[in-house]
């Protein structure tokens, strides 16, 4: 058996027809078993890698129907409603791979959690659609994701409880460089499922691989299922917007102070010394004396409260002494005038 290394350690075994008599290291069974636990085991690599063979996948946007789902470019994420079908194109480079004599391969779709805090986390369905669906297929009824291909097999790796989906590709003929190869893939549960996704953003990580598990490419896209995948979509794009607009700011203000670019802040200066200045009161007629009075008393108030708060003699304030002998002016002639009328009574009493 000829082995092939490629720069990310990623291994492909061709068959080599010469060495067939000689006895392998370990059996078929158990490097299927440790490909497979390297794939669906607690540490899982979420890098894309298209590998020798430029795996890829593809969403035909034209075939969305009555906006059931959505992919957004931006995000390189779909957003689709529960229980519907999502087609995918899945692309590689066919005649290098039979070059190798691998003959048949795989597509395994595993959905684990985006935050890294998380991705420990097996991912399966809630018991709520669980019993909904509690006379289908027993192998499928706690996976989220179900493939409408009649021989996908689902798979639970038994160590770290993460489910995954296989797709069996068939009918290998090369009609190009590339080979494209259609799955349709549903997801059961919605991201609003309190027992299951819990609103936490998940990733589905597809590998072409051969039969025994090795990986030949790798490729991730986010997945939101909602109700409205429009609304969702165009809600998320704006925030991630706003994100790299704020992010562009940061980075080119981190330049600014750098490169010493920033102009230092001048203090306003005051030029327009008004504290000092004279400004003189437009007259202003005031009808009835005890108005007057009142004006005065207030303006009186107004003025010694200043002096009082400014730390200041109350005899250098020049308008409270005015304003004191003005009312004093005032109350010295209403009392006269109150003598005057007082004795004016008294001589018509006598």
């Amino acid at each position: 058996m000829d082995t092939i290394k490629y720069e990310n350690e990623e291994i492909i075994e061709v068959v080599n027809s010469e060495a067939e008599t000689e006895s392998p290291s370990f059996s078929e069974e158990s490097e299927s078993s440790y490909q497979y636990s390297r794939q669906t085991g607690s540490q899982i690599c979420t890098e894309d890698y298209p590998g020798q063979f430029d795996f890829d996948f593809l969403l035909d946007v034209t075939e969305i129907s009555k906006k059931h789902w959505m992919y957004s470019v931006a995000l390189n994420k779909v957003y689709i409603d529960m229980n519907r079908v999502l087609p995918i194109q899945f692309q590689w480079r066919f005649d290098d791979v039979a070059l190798l004599g691998i003959k048949n391969v795989q597509i395994r779709a595993l959905p684990i959690f985006a935050n890294s805090e998380f991705q420990q986390l097996p991912i399966k369905r809630c018991p709520i659609h669980i019993m909904q669906d509690k006379f289908c297929d027993r192998k499928k009824i706690e996976h989220i994701l179900w493939c409408e291909q009649t021989d996908a097999v689902y798979e639970q790796n038994h160590i770290s409880q993460r489910h995954s989906v296989v797709a069996i590709v068939h009918n290998l003929v090369p009609c190009s460089d590339f080979k494209t190869y259609n799955v349709l893939y549903k997801f059961m549960c919605k991201s609003s499922c309190s027992m299951s996704l819990c609103r936490r953003p998940i990733y589905v990580i597809f590998t072409l691989e051969t039969l025994n598990g090795q990986v030949l490419g790798r490729k991730k896209i986010g997945v939101k299922v909602c109700s409205c995948p429009r609304r969702d979509m165009l809600k998320e794009e704006e925030i991630d917007k706003k994100r790299i607009i704020g992010v562009k700011a940061l980075n080119k203000r981190a330049t600014l102070i750098e490169d010493s670019e920033i102009p230092e802040k001048i203090p306003k200066t005051n030029n327009d010394n008004t504290k000092d200045k004279i400004y003189e009161l437009p007259s202003l007629p005031i009808l009835g004396k005890q108005l007057y009075l009142s004006t005065l008393e207030l303006l009186h108030g107004h003025f010694l409260g200043s002096a009082v708060r400014e730390d200041r003699l109350i005899d250098s304030h020049p308008l409270i002494s005015m304003l004191s002998d003005l009312i004093s002016q005032v109350k010295s002639e209403n009392d006269n005038h109150n003598k005057t009328d007082s004795e004016h009574q008294l001589t018509q009493t006598n």
